[in-house]
């Protein structure tokens, strides 16, 4: 038995989450079961990260500051996260802040990490993939496999995020992982709230609650999701429908509603074009806005479930597959899969960062 930690930034740039994660076995036979969670807000970070991410021209010492300072952010949580319990490894994923196969940068300095713990602490999952010719995403099927695969079930796992990755597991069986992006899903939703409410987000979906959908706008946002759901390529950079939000105007919450709608169409189309499913597992932080749930499940003509029902809270679910991925990658498990990211050659991924075995290395 393992204690591991996982911590994911992602997209949305919400800030970081963590999860304490109870692995037992080894490689994709092993068994996890999420012990507790946290949250960071990003604070003076966010503005930085944001910016960097939106391709703001940024001096390099800048970056790296925010890099130093994202590693130091990280050790407050995991030790917050941890309380006395000494965990055997920490995987850590980095805020991504380009994403343009093959260009791809998981900005974070592990080393304060690894300076703070006696652990391995795992880093840049993706690189090896991107150099061997993959896409470097979506990484997490695999740990879905780990964490959700029924033998008696199709079942796919809808990650609700910036953007929206599906897993489709079909029973047991790992050699019929299928994994892809699909289209801007929070992306688009927290555009509109910042845009039109002045808020972050719409906590809970309150606002989109209130909206009656509006057909036009629907097809017109459509159209733009099912461009990306089609093109069969990773999302990032450039692909957050930014100029979409900004030329949209009327009642936010109809907007936001018509939003959620042409999301969850994209998304249930996408996933039972390749088969249908037993069973939708939803998680991310979209996974909490109650009009996006609602249209997911109207969409979808299978059972759909929160992952917190399988013992993954929604909130953590990225962080416990972080966890799930560093133990493969110290097993010496691919972590990516041709099926998913296209690559021909599955690599051992992730850079290990240890000062104690570096120390014993020295004397």
């Amino acid at each position: 038995m393992r204690l591991a930690v996982g911590c994911m930034t992602g997209t949305s740039l919400d800030g970081i989450d963590a999860a304490l994660v109870e692995i037992t076995g080894s490689g994709v036979a092993m068994r996890a079961r999420c012990v507790r969670h946290a949250h960071e807000p990003f604070g003076p970070l966010g503005p930085t990260l944001r910016a960097i991410a939106e391709q703001t021209p940024t001096r390099a010492d800048a970056v790296a500051q925010v890099s130093l300072d994202l590693g130091r952010r990280h050790v407050d949580i995991v030790r917050q996260l941890i309380g006395s319990d000494g965990p055997d490894l920490i995987c850590v994923h980095g805020q991504t802040v380009a994403h343009d196969p093959p260009i791809s940068w998981q900005m974070i300095d592990p080393s304060p990490i690894a300076g703070a713990f006696a652990c391995p602490v795992v880093s840049d999952l993706r690189s090896m993939d991107l150099a061997r010719g993959g896409q470097g995403a979506p990484i997490t099927p695999i740990a879905d496999h780990v964490l959700f695969a029924d033998p008696s079930e199709r079942r796919a796992i809808i990650n609700l995020g910036g953007f929206c990755n599906a897993t489709v597991l079909d029973g047991g069986r790992a050699d019929q992982i299928r994994g892809f992006d699909v289209c801007a899903c929070n992306h688009v939703l927290d555009g509109l709230s910042r845009s039109l409410l002045g808020r972050p987000y719409d906590a809970g979906g309150a606002s989109a609650m209130k909206g009656a959908p509006i057909p036009s706008l629907i097809d017109d946002l459509y159209a733009q999701l099912v461009g990306q759901s089609s093109a069969g390529r990773s999302l990032g950079t450039g692909h957050e429908l930014t100029d979409w939000i900004g030329a949209v105007s009327g009642d936010p919450t109809d907007l936001l509603r018509s939003a959620c709608v042409a999301i969850a169409r994209t998304i249930a189309e996408r996933v039972v074009g390749i088969g249908t499913v037993d069973r939708v597992i939803v998680a991310g932080g979209g996974a909490q806005n109650a009009a996006l749930f609602s249209e997911i499940r109207d969409a979808f003509g299978s059972p759909v479930v929160s992952s917190g029902d399988h013992g993954v809270p929604i909130e953590a679910r990225e962080a416990v597959g972080m966890a799930v991925l560093g133990a493969l990658c110290l097993d010496r498990v691919p972590i990516t899969l041709p099926s998913v990211t296209g690559v021909a050659d599955a690599p051992i991924a992730g850079c290990v960062h240890n000062h104690h075995l570096i120390r014993e290395i020295k004397t």
